[in-house]
């Protein structure tokens, strides 16, 4: 047996035919530590998000948004039956020491994405006393105190889940050696994804944005597009922001944006938003620089952000604590200024701008087709206000006592004005009164079977803003004394 219910029918399109919330927490679903599998749970302090998932993306993701913008966050842990991973280490000499094709090994699995670092500050013999070091796990950027290895051949980084081994392999460091390696997070697999997703989905707690943590692929795109469009489907109206793997180590841009295309070129969706490359940003546990995928900052900075704002107007504030560039001004993470070509291939990414200090937003693009309505994320957050907005209103006016005419069977016009009336009222409320569209229209058929469908038939439509991408101006040099003498 069905339910009586109000069905929101989507177009896309419309944009090209003439005619004839607030207090909704960001939700992010991702791998950690420790905490419940499948089930949201909300936290509004940092230490309890430690105190009960542990460590990993989930946690990290979960403290910069409450840390930088204030709000509590929903979480979901996934499973991460995909274990975290270690590239090969390297060992960089210092220039006064002879060559050695020596290199420590690791053990463990790393629990996040971490760039391990350590700096020998006095050189010795392993396994004897008076080696000392620093070490790392944002690549350098923040160094520990000098720490003693003591007659110890190991060192475990803390926290991270990962081991240094120096063994017989390397019997000597010496002032100056550079020991570095890029560690990858755990990974859920699809099954475990899409149970997460199906938990968040069931949720009674208000979420608008699920930010995903974890590189999505083909078939991870595949499922989180199917499920927020199952969620549309039963009145759910959210959206995601996602983001695709960060760059190798030593991938060119093009190298970079070839491999992205062949996953995701033939994808698409008016859900959400795929971000590409990397950022560092300031842990909201630890006040590490942890290169992140731009989505950290992106995804949180929406969630408290009214839904028709465009992050890429700079007016909307550069992203403060997030960086594209190294100590000397050089870019070394995406920059779509100086490496265009992925925002074509239709991922949200970051820029600079020519004398504009900082970090923004290059343009807030949905993961669409290039002929969708749904272009930028206002464009998916407004249009869901409006349904929310549409729906509420009508489920009052289901199973309600309706009047139809008596000589043609059709819904009485008194009715069908009082209702149209009611409907574009509360679509005003929301979306004009702090002008999220430029305009809103509610119609009702006039010529439903009412009698024997039980259905009426309405049509919503909202003009959206306009969000100007170029402007054109003449300039040029006047003289004031060819003007006056042409008087």
């Amino acid at each position: 047996m069905t339910q009586p219910a109000v069905k929101m029918n989507e177009l896309d399109g419309a944009l090209g035919v003439l005619p004839a919330s607030e207090g909704a927490l960001p939700a992010l679903v991702g791998t950690s530590t420790a905490g419940p599998v499948d089930t949201p749970v909300a936290h509004a302090r940092v230490r309890d998000v430690v105190a009960n998932f542990g460590a990993g993306p989930l946690v990290e993701a979960a403290a910069y948004a409450i840390t930088k913008f204030g709000r509590p966050a929903l979480l979901v842990r996934t499973g991460n039956t995909t274990a975290g991973s270690c590239n090969p280490v390297t060992i960089t000499r210092a220039a006064a020491t002879p060559p050695s094709t020596a290199e420590p090994s690791v053990t463990g699995e790393p629990n996040d994405d971490y760039e391990f670092f350590l700096h020998v500050e006095e050189g010795g013999e392993v396994e004897t006393a008076g080696i000392t070091f620093r070490w790392s796990l944002d690549g350098g950027r923040t160094l520990s105190e000098v720490t003693a290895l003591g007659t110890e051949s190991t060192f475990e980084f803390p926290g991270s889940g990962v081991t240094l081994s120096f063994g017989e392999s390397l019997e000597t460091l010496n002032a100056g050696d550079v020991i570095a390696w890029r560690g990858t997070a755990p990974q859920w697999t699809i099954g475990e994804f899409a149970s997460a997703l199906k938990a968040l989905g069931n949720t009674t707690t208000l979420w608008e944005i699920v930010h995903v943590l974890g590189p999505l692929d083909g078939a991870g795109f595949d499922a989180l597009s199917s499920s927020l469009s199952g969620m549309a489907a039963r009145g759910k109206d959210r959206m995601f922001i996602a983001h695709a793997r960060m760059p190798l180590d030593g991938e060119s841009p093009g190298e970079y944006k070839t491999a992205l295309d062949a996953i995701f070129s033939s994808r698409a969706s008016v859900y959400g938003a795929v971000c590409a490359g990397s950022a560092k940003v300031i842990s909201g546990v630890s006040g590490r620089q942890y290169r992140r995928p731009a989505s950290w900052h992106v995804a949180p900075h929406h969630a408290v952000s009214s839904e028709e704002v465009n992050l890429a107007n700079v007016k909307a504030g550069r992203l403060e604590g997030v960086s594209i560039v190294d100590r000397n001004g050089n870019t070394d993470d995406h920059n779509e200024t100086v490496n265009p070509g992925l925002d074509d291939s239709r991922f949200l990414v970051l820029r600079t701008w020519e004398g504009r200090p900082g970090v923004y937003v290059n343009r807030p693009r949905l993961f669409s087709t290039v002929t969708s309505d749904y272009q930028l994320i206002p464009h998916r957050r407004v249009i869901n206000v409006a349904k929310r907005v549409v729906r509420n209103y009508l489920e009052e006016r289901v199973n309600e006592e309706i009047l139809v005419d008596r000589k043609t069977g059709f819904i009485l016009e008194s009715e069908a004005l009082e209702i149209e009336a009611g409907a574009t009222a509360a679509l005003r409320s929301a979306l004009l009164a702090k002008p999220k569209a430029s305009g809103v229209r509610f119609t009702l058929n006039r010529t439903d079977n009412l009698l024997a469908t039980k259905t009426l038939n309405g049509d919503v439509r909202v003009v959206p803003l306009a969000y100007p991408e170029f402007i054109r101006a003449d300039i040029g040099f006047d003289n004031p004394a060819i003007a006056a003498r042409a008087v």
